[in-house]
């Protein structure tokens, strides 16, 4: 009832005749068109079947004319057989004008007696269709057989025969003509039929026995059942609209069957082409109907918002004004076009800002009531500037602190000044609008926020050095643990206490992983881990994590697949690994059978690497979750043989400190997948590479171990004697450049990162190769988990063991580092 109201009075009102008007103009244009096109539609089609209608008619006619001249020639052919006389065909007006090629005349048994003409068929003529029925049924009148192609030019011949009766009535043989399908062909062609028409001669049992277009030796039959056969049966003369199951056009068909002989006349004009060019007017006509339409709307819709913007237009500045005057920032209009650029407008929150009454504010130039209130004439320069040049300025102001109620006095409020001249289309300025907020409790807040900033720091600084000696000094003790329980187990063979050694090196298993999991998490939070981004190929990383993983797959009985790559990708080779090597252990300890696959998808400029396995499965609702510390799935005894639950969330971390996203997909019960998108970058330039300093000596074991950890040294020497090799053991470098001078010569060096005297294990390393003249392989054992220490190893060519390294580790990085050495060995022998 209110919108009924409102639309026949007030703003309403005035829209309901001009809406009217413009919806009977919009349905008449639509009436009259589509009235137009109607008419224009329904004179086509009746055009169409007159057309097809005449043009079969003509085909009949052209059909009853020819068969006719046959029938006659067959029939004096008869005669004259009848009588035994002989008969000259050639001087036949059918023969001369190329109706007929060739007559035959055939016995009961189906035998050849008598052929004029060409001989166009050499085949049996007991199974056509011009002898048997002429045989079987006792027709009146001529028999049109199938048609068939001539043995000497291959043209489509009709075959038109007449039955030959003995005395007493019964089958005596047959007398056929041979029509060429190229005599109808020539007429259909000259009846003007476009190109895609049809014109066609069916006998009465629905088979093609001449068209204006090609035709196959083997001629077509319409169904029994067809839309046209159908309705042939029904009516003998008639139109219908069908598509053709020869070729597949529609077309608009007339239809003829003659009475006199047993053929059916079907011509048919496309439908594309009677409607072709109409449709396509006809969609002009829509377009232009549907763009009046669209402009008569535009227009009517400007009109309405018009109104509505004229409406409106007293409201806002209605409720502009109010926003202006309840505004918590301080709004300053200034007519600059007079002298001094007097203030013309003002808020009220402008006046507690200022600390000036509206009333000394308007009229006072706009510039000086700024400085009044500001005593800084200086700190306005930017702004008198903005002004002549005619540009927005933004300043900062102190104001001195005031005395409110009798209180003590306020401290100095800083204010920020934002102002933008006004010009004309002139480029002349017209007036300067400025608002002015009150920013001292965001100046404090930020002046906290920094101190803040700083404390973080220095507490970051101290973590970041806690962490470096965490790394080092946890893990010393550990791995001294693993190495006396290694050499321990080698020498105990009661069965008791070797399973309470086993509980024990479980245990310490456990230990180790739970420290490397929280130091890798805590040295990524405190921000001690600098990515460095470098362009490497992947392969590298990936035969790198499967050479770390493939022990453990070998041991499940699983199959650890790499899918090659030759891509270079651009990324922290170290930082990626790690990333690629929590995955594939995530993998492998939740994968109980089946296969583990480590493959690559190209995205665009992004390389998608994947992680697929066949093991337990994430439900949906825990994807996310797992990236969390401590959380594991399926695991709800916290068996330690599958983890902590901290490898993912070390590659959340390092994901984000490297931008590279991570997704997973995964079905319970069926497997995961886990990938890592990195960007692609184009291979560098190929370096040379240096030429080895030195031939490799022959083989021996003997093994330079470098620790300044008197308990870890030891534990190292009874292991390593245990395993069968010669250890020379050394607490810092000098010694061990000693023990190397007076040899024996050692094969490998084990070296510990952090040694006596400030001195590393890398510098250690280098330093023995430098004096006996030769790479030996080397193996640094560390503590720290610095990326540094990988790719000083890289750099060096020698491995690094994260501390504490289990003996099973240590004794296979061993006999890798001697492999090279033994194989020069069973060479030279």
């Amino acid at each position: 009832m209110k919108r009924a109201l409102w639309l026949f009075s007030g703003f309403g009102g005035r829209l309901v005749l001009p809406a009217l008007a413009v919806a009977l103009a919009i349905a008449a244009l639509w009436w009259i068109l589509l009235d137009r096109l109607h008419r224009e539609e329904r004179l086509l089609d009746l055009t169409a079947h007159e057309k097809t209608a005449v043009v079969a008619r003509l085909v009949e006619e052209h059909a009853v004319s020819t068969f006719r001249r046959v029938d006659d020639l067959l029939l004096d052919l008869i005669a004259n057989t009848e009588r035994n006389r002989a008969m000259r065909l050639d001087s036949r007006r059918a023969f001369e004008e190329g109706l007929v090629v060739g007559v035959r005349v055939y016995d009961a048994a189906g035998l050849l007696t008598m052929g004029g003409g060409r001989a166009t068929f050499q085949g049996a003529i007991t199974d056509r269709d011009e002898f048997r029925v002429a045989r079987d049924s006792a027709p009146r009148g001529l028999v049109i057989g199938i048609p068939y192609a001539s043995s000497e030019t291959h043209d489509l011949i009709i075959p038109v025969s007449r039955r030959l009766e003995n005395a007493d009535g019964t089958f005596a043989g047959i007398a056929v003509a041979d029509l060429p399908v190229e005599s109808f062909v020539r007429y259909y062609r000259v009846l003007g039929m476009p190109p895609d028409g049809a014109a066609a001669l069916l006998r009465s049992d629905g088979i093609i026995i001449a068209r204006n277009a090609g035709m196959n030796a083997a001629s077509s039959r319409d169904p029994a059942n067809s839309e046209l056969w159908q309705a042939i049966r029904q009516r003998p003369v008639g139109h219908m609209r069908m598509i053709s199951p020869i070729d597949g056009v529609e077309r608009i068909t007339a239809f003829r069957s003659s009475p006199d002989y047993p053929v059916i006349a079907v011509v048919g004009e496309s439908v594309e082409t009677v409607f072709g060019p109409w449709r396509d007017n006809a969609r002009l006509y829509i377009g232009w109907a549907v763009a009046t339409t669209v402009v008569i709307l535009l227009f009517f819709i400007a009109f309405i918002v018009e109104l509505q913007w004229r409406r409106h237009t007293d409201r806002a500045l209605r409720v502009r004004n109010r926003a202006l005057a309840w505004s918590n920032d301080g709004i300053m209009i200034a007519d600059a076009t007079q002298p001094g650029m007097p203030i013309v407008y003002v808020n009220p929150a402008l006046e507690q800002l200022l600390g000036a009454p509206v009333s000394a504010l308007m009229g006072s130039g706009a510039l000086t009531a700024l400085e009044r209130a500001t005593n800084d004439r200086a700190a306005l320069q930017p702004l008198r500037d903005a002004i002549v040049v005619g540009r927005d300025a933004r300043v900062e102001l102190t104001r001195p602190g005031l005395v409110e109620d009798g209180a003590d006095p306020q401290g100095p409020r800083c204010l920020e000044l934002s102002a933008s001249p006004v010009r004309d289309h002139d480029n002349r300025l017209v007036s300067l609008i400025a608002t002015v907020r009150d920013i001292s409790e965001h100046k404090r807040a930020q002046a906290a926020l920094t101190e803040a900033r700083r404390e973080a720091d220095v507490a970051n600084v101290a973590k970041s050095k806690f962490l470096a000696a965490a790394s080092h000094d946890l893990r010393q003790p550990v791995q001294s643990l693993m190495l006396l329980m290694e050499v321990l187990s080698t020498r105990v063979s009661d069965g008791m206490t070797r399973n309470v050694l086993g509980t024990m090196d479980r245990a310490l298993g456990a230990l180790k992983m739970l420290l490397d999991g929280l130091l890798d998490v805590s040295r990524l939070e405190a921000g001690a881990v600098v990515p460095e981004v470098t362009v490497f190929p992947l392969q590298e990383v990936m035969e790198r994590v499967a050479a770390n993983s493939r022990s453990v797959a070998v041991q499940k009985g699983l199959i650890l697949h790499i899918v090659p790559s030759s891509v270079h990708v651009r990324s922290d080779p170290m930082l990626l690994g790690r990333i690629l090597q929590n995955l594939v252990e995530n993998a492998l300890r939740y994968t109980d059978k089946g296969r583990i696959l480590i493959g690559c998808r190209r995205r665009g400029d992004m390389l998608r690497i994947e992680v697929w396995d066949t093991g337990i499965g994430i439900p949906a609702d825990q994807q996310e979750d797992i990236f969390q510390e401590f959380v594991q799935v399926g695991n709800p005894s916290r068996n330690r043989d599958r983890g902590l639950g901290l490898g993912l969330a070390v590659v959340r971390r390092l994901s984000a400190m490297l931008d590279h996203q991570v997704r997973v997909r995964s079905t319970p019960g069926e497997g995961s997948v886990f990938t890592v998108e990195v960007p692609i970058a184009d291979a560098p330039a190929a370096k040379t590479v240096p030429a080895p300093l030195a031939p490799l000596p022959a083989f021996a074991t003997t093994v330079l171990v470098i620790e300044d950890d008197g308990i870890v040294r030891e534990g190292l020497r009874a292991m390593l004697e245990e395993w069968g090799y010669i250890v020379l053991a050394a607490e810092s470098c000098s010694e061990a450049l000693d023990l190397a001078h007076r040899g024996p010569a050692p094969d490998l060096i084990v070296a510990d990162y952090r040694l006596r005297d400030g001195r590393t294990g890398t510098e250690a390393i280098r330093e023995v190769r430098l004096a006996l003249g030769r790479i030996l392989p080397g193996i640094l054992v560390t503590g720290d988990t610095a990326p540094a220490r990988a790719q000083e190893a890289e750099a060096g060519n020698f491995r690094v063991m994260h501390k504490p390294v289990i003996a099973a580790d240590l004794r296979r990085a061993v006999a890798e580092a001697l492999e090279p050495l033994l194989r020069e060995r069973q060479t030279v022998a």
